[in-house]
């Protein structure tokens, strides 16, 4: 017997009753592939649920929280320290940068115009209130550093938990 069940995508899956251990193989495998075409719900990436003004890259982007301030790394490759913008605000932090290069060659009976653009852009949403003012960032090989201190920083406590 089957049954019809609609996913994320709005498809409708004809599922069987009674247990198929070859759909339980792919199942896991079918969620990623559905969740590669979703935002995640996480807040850190909050902001960036409409990109349809934007048709750049969504730069790949690490943070650590330090206890007293947040450690971004944000790989920004080809694009120079100041084409780059960093914005925030209490609770987010936006970046973006733009490169455009050009080349011309003048050859005997044509022009030879190569040019590139890139662009990124990625809003980073804190769990904990930032202050603004005060965010240090440094360019280096690519990788644009960003030192964000909190406003009240986070204690972390650790115990020892015994096992019974």
């Amino acid at each position: 017997e089957f049954h019809m069940t609609p996913n994320r995508l709005g498809i409708t899956k004809r599922k069987a009753t009674f247990p198929v251990a070859f759909d339980d193989i792919f199942e896991s495998f079918r969620r990623d592939i559905e969740d590669a075409f979703f935002l995640p719900k996480w807040n850190l990436f909050e902001g960036q649920k409409d990109l349809s003004d934007f048709e750049g890259r969504l730069p790949l982007c690490d943070m650590e929280d330090l206890g007293d301030k947040y450690e971004l790394k944000l790989e920004a490759p080809g694009i120079a320290k100041d084409k780059m913008i960093i914005k925030a605000g209490t609770d987010y932090i936006d970046i973006s940068g733009e490169q455009e290069k050009k080349s011309e060659e003048k050859r005997k009976n044509y022009l030879y115009d190569e040019r590139s653009y890139s662009s990124l852009k990625r809003r980073i949403s804190t769990p904990d209130e930032i202050i603004p003012s005060k965010i240090e960032a440094k360019m280096e090989n690519g990788v644009l550093h960003i030192q964000v201190p909190k406003k009240t920083p986070t204690k972390t406590e650790e115990t020892n938990v015994e096992i019974k």
